[in-house]
């Protein structure tokens, strides 16, 4: 039985910085080679098409978010599906959630952002709330592909993450 591949999760930051040719993208670069030479494997999370663009506006189609990875050089990357969630995820690409799933996310949440509530019928900022539940869901996909290490996210909230005691 052999060695399971290495899985690396980037974000919708990672996809900015490939956009906007910014300091990391050479290093994500390596990270597309390594995945096309099959060294790892790499992967987003569809809710990155739910987070909103640098100009203020949403997609309106999922169509938009894999035209927008395509044109950075993510074509052929996986697309992770995160929990479906109510005018937050496109409809074709989540998944159901379930009990476990959703401890998971309120998990997620609960650690990463203790001063946004979970329903974004309790919290009077929703911009805010969109993004904070993009970003959870961005790493409960990561978490349940079972993926080694989660860029950005890592980067931003590693203090954070070392509270959690999963085991999935």
């Amino acid at each position: 039985m052999g060695l399971e591949m290495t899985k690396v999760t980037i974000d919708t930051n990672c996809i900015i910085d490939l956009e906007e040719e910014r300091s990391p993208a050479c290093h994500i670069r390596a990270l597309i080679l390594m995945h096309r030479q099959g060294k790892i494997e790499l992967s987003v999370s569809a809710i990155s098409g739910s987070e909103r663009k640098s100009n203020g506006e949403y997609a309106h189609t999922f169509s938009e978010f894999k035209q927008k990875i395509q044109h950075v050089g993510l074509g052929d990357i996986n697309i992770l599906k995160p929990l479906g969630r109510y005018e937050v995820t496109f409809y074709d690409w989540c998944v159901y959630s379930d009990e476990t799933s959703e401890w998971l996310e309120r998990e997620i949440h609960q650690i990463l952002f203790p001063c946004v509530r979970f329903k974004c019928s309790e919290e009077p900022n929703k911009q805010r709330w969109q993004n904070a539940k993009c970003d959870v869901l961005a790493l409960w996909c990561h978490i349940k592909n079972k993926g080694i290490f989660s860029l950005r996210v890592t980067l931003t909230f590693t203090k954070k993450l070392r509270n959690l005691n999963w085991s999935l």
